[in-house]
């Protein structure tokens, strides 16, 4: 194959007559005359309202990706010599493939499709995803270090994944240096860019084996840290215990406060995707994901309220001239399982002489002798004895039992006393019983096989209660599709099953659908959560303690099948799935149509939204278009999809390269500015909210170094490596053809022809970025050393962080416009 068809020197540019993009631009020749006044703000205007675009279909892109991702098979446990439901991707897999794919789709596919029909390096592509990785490092980050309130600090959880992306990020761009000026200048081999490639794989490998612990030096996250609607009692009480000790001795904290407490302490960040989902909604006024106010943020707005409010239990408080005698703190809490609590009285002021200071226990919800053992008796104090400590006897019971509580009373001497009484003069323990004794909950089957029938069949649902029955307990039940689809096959139910003291058993109907079955076997789940009471899931059963589940199959009526059943076995398409996606086309163009995404939200939409549902009105009803996430588990939509972002990215790219060569901006230029900013925008958005609404920094900054890691890797790693193969074995080049008019110097080295990427302003562009990420990098690793958090702190330290981070990133684009070509 000849090496032609390169634009030679003298080619007319893309804003001149003859020359253009792969679509713009749409008038032709005729626009191309039009004076430079009107075509920089139209192109501008256009530019930015193609961002707004690609922001809203990557929304649909990444709830496809949240549906692939979450899917869940049953496989054998050969521990358990058994079927258990497991998930099919790993969190931090899914993060730096699909969910990097998702977050950075338009920057990577601006390189994808920027190779063809040339097989030429895009001009716009490779400097926009460096330019991406340095606002998304520098920016976002100094976004997210200010968006935490004054005091607050967020920390990176996973510090195994982060070093090995941390590391990436930055070794991803050092290679790009590696191979474009040092190893090879300004070419690329089949060697490199393979190599290029292959990078990307080691890096999921190594984030996989750093999350499960298998990587030397990391460990696996611990099981029960985090709250979810599945914690057995026994890890809530846990949670309790921990959140009151350390929230609630100078304070009686009510249920709702140690709910909020918990949902701050232990609260499990929401997906990437989400968050993703929930920015780009945010901005274009869209249905949001989150609520206004997480019960995590209630209960970090609680938390700092009780962090403020410092009792001084060494100070006195009375002018009575006599000694003070007072608890030491207003709460202990304690495991029934500790023996002994023991609760120190202080003696606070002058003390001339020896007084005596009686004291007795008093029952609560907690009962003396049942629960503790009641003493009083009296306390000598005098100038050589300031201080005693009570001990407490706890009775351990068996089986569980709410929390409870005793108080510890010091009697008040009068006003003709040796001392006067101080604030604590009564104390609370609070008893936490972290067993269970409700029993444990499951299915009687965890497998059952149904025949499919002409006639609807009611199937009843059994749900056992094992190993003890005291207290009232109860579970919510609900369906899961998959291969059988809710509404076709089967009629979905959910609601709460509710267990008596002494009852072992309760049920509800699923309803299978008649169907005359020609399809495949297929399956669907009934699955058990949000447990209450004091009762835990069977850890043996499918769901172990999380959940129970059955799988229910349905199977196919062997005797009608013949030549409909090979048919369909043959083109695995799910008809189910199909009319159910198809209902939901509907609800697509309601959300497309309404801001706020539906009639009753609309009323609540502020000013701002409207306006940004009005402009982004024809995207939305454009990419309503997009099949919804339920065909083939999600797979139907993510292509088509990808295919919308493709399409706009097309568009993006001819209309950057167009606003630049009117303004007469070097593309190098209006890739790390414009393009970069405009593509960046979403994340800046998803970032701060998961910056505020988690209790961790991994979703706000951890996953900006997995994907700019990702857009080297994958982004310019699959074209330049489809590139490279194809100028080393599809092309062959001849003297006198435009690749040698194109690159003479290059050919001379290369007569056969090879695939050039110039350095040129990419060069520079890569130094100046792993120079600032590297101080990036750097900063936070001091603040997590020094301050304890990666984010937040005190508003004067926060902001300091956060300027600094802008200037490295101004820097940036100084030098990277200075010095480049």
């Amino acid at each position: 194959m000849v090496c032609d068809g390169l634009p030679a020197d003298g080619s007319p540019a893309v804003c001149q007559v003859g020359g253009g993009g792969l679509i713009l631009p749409l008038g032709g020749d005729g626009e191309q005359e039009w004076p430079t006044a009107v075509r920089a703000p139209l192109y501008l205007i256009g530019l930015l309202w193609c961002f707004l675009g690609v922001a809203i279909i990557a929304d649909v892109f990444m709830g496809a990706i949240e549906k692939v991702t979450s899917k869940r098979v049953l496989i054998y446990d050969k521990a358990l010599q058994k079927h258990r439901t497991k998930s099919v991707w790993n969190p931090t897999v899914a993060n730096l493939t699909l969910m990097a794919l998702g977050s950075s789709a338009p920057e990577i596919l601006l390189n994808v499709i920027g190779i063809f029909p040339t097989f030429q390096s895009s001009e716009l592509g490779p400097s926009t995803i460096v330019g991406s990785a340095a606002f998304n490092l520098l920016c976002i980050t100094a976004v997210c270090v200010v968006s935490i309130p004054a005091g607050e600090y967020r920390k990176i959880k996973d510090r195994g994944v982060f070093g090995i992306t941390a590391f990436f990020s930055v070794f991803a761009y050092v290679w790009l240096l590696v191979i474009l000026m040092l190893v090879s200048p300004d070419v690329v081999d089949t060697v490199e860019g393979v190599v290029t490639f292959l990078f990307f794989w080691v890096l999921v490998v190594l984030a996989f084996l750093a999350d499960t612990g298998k990587l030397p030096g990391t460990a696996k996250p611990p099981a029960g840290d985090v709250v979810h609607p599945q914690n057995t009692p026994a890890e809530i009480g846990v949670m309790e215990f921990k959140v009151r000790q350390k929230y609630g001795k100078n304070r009686n904290l009510n249920s709702d406060e140690v709910s909020n407490l918990i949902a701050y302490e232990f609260f499990a960040p929401e997906s990437r995707a989400k968050h993703r989902i929930n920015g780009t909604r945010v901005m274009s006024g869209g249905k949001k994901v989150f609520g206004n106010e997480s019960p995590w943020e209630k209960g970090m707005k609680l938390a700092k309220e009780l962090q403020n409010d410092v009792h001084m239990t060494d100070v006195l408080t009375s002018n009575s001239g006599k000694p003070e005698v007072s608890f030491q703190a207003l709460n202990y809490t304690v495991l029934e399982s500790v023996g002994k609590v023991g609760i120190t009285v202080r003696a606070l002021g002058e003390l001339v002489k020896n007084f005596s200071v009686e004291y007795s226990t008093c029952d609560g919800t907690a009962i003396a002798k049942s629960d503790y053992e009641p003493i009083s008796g009296k306390l000598e104090f005098g100038p050589q004895k300031l201080e005693h400590v009570i001990e407490v006897a706890i009775i351990s019971t068996e089986g569980h039992e709410p929390t409870e509580e005793f108080y510890l009373d010091l009697k008040d001497p009068g006003e003709q006393g040796d001392f006067v009484l101080g604030n604590y003069k009564r104390v609370t323990v609070v008893v936490i019983d972290e067993d269970p004794s409700g029993g444990r909950l499951g299915f009687e089957q965890e497998h059952v096989k149904l025949y499919s029938s002409d006639e609807p069949m009611v199937f009843p649902v059994s749900v056992c209660r094992k190993g003890g029955t005291s207290g009232r307990v109860a579970c919510s039940y609900c369906c899961e599709s998959d291969s059988a689809i809710a509404g076709s096959d089967f009629e979905a139910v959910e609601g709460k099953l509710e267990f008596e003291v002494g009852q072992k058993e309760a049920s509800f109907n699923v309803k299978i659908m008649p169907k005359g079955r020609y399809e495949n076997d297929e399956c669907f789940r009934i699955i058990l959560k949000d447990i209450e009471g004091e009762a835990t899931f069977d850890a043996t059963t499918d769901g172990g303690n999380d959940s129970c589940i059955m799988t229910v199959i349905i199977m196919a009526d062997t005797a009608k099948a013949g030549a409909i059943q090979a048919l369909s076995q043959v083109m695995r398409i799910n008809w189910d799935a199909v009319e159910v996606g198809n209902a939901t086309y509907k609800q697509q163009f309601v959300e497309a149509i309404y801001p706020g995404g539906s009639a009753e939200a609309m009323k609540e939409v502020k000013p701002f939204e409207w306006v940004m549902h009005i402009l982004s009105v024809p995207w939305k009803l454009l990419f309503a278009l997009v099949p919804p996430t339920h065909y083939a588990g999600g797979w139907v939509c993510f292509f088509c999809a990808l295919g919308m972002v493709g399409f706009v990215t097309v568009i993006i790219g001819d209309m950057a390269e167009l606003l630049g060569c009117v303004l007469d901006i070097p593309p190098a230029t209006t890739a790390i500015t414009l393009v970069a900013l405009g593509t960046s925008l979403p994340d800046t958005f998803a970032s701060r909210t998961a910056a505020q609404m988690d209790p961790y920094a991994d979703n706000s900054i951890g996953n900006v170094t997995g994907s700019n890691s990702v857009n080297v890797f994958l982004g310019l790693g699959l074209p330049w490596m489809i590139c490279a193969i194809y100028w080393q074995f599809v092309a062959t080049c001849e003297q006198n053809d435009s690749w040698y008019l194109t690159y003479p110097s290059v050919a001379k080295d290369y007569p056969d022809g090879i695939f050039v990427v110039k350095a040129g302003s990419l060069g520079i562009s890569v130094i100046a970025f792993s120079a600032c990420a590297c101080l990036c990098l750097a900063t936070l690793v001091i603040r997590r050393i020094v301050l304890g958090g990666e984010l937040g702190g005190q508003k004067p330290v926060a902001f300091l962080t956060a300027g600094f981070f802008v200037f490295l990133w101004l820097v940036y684009i100084v030098v990277s416009i200075a010095f480049g070509d």
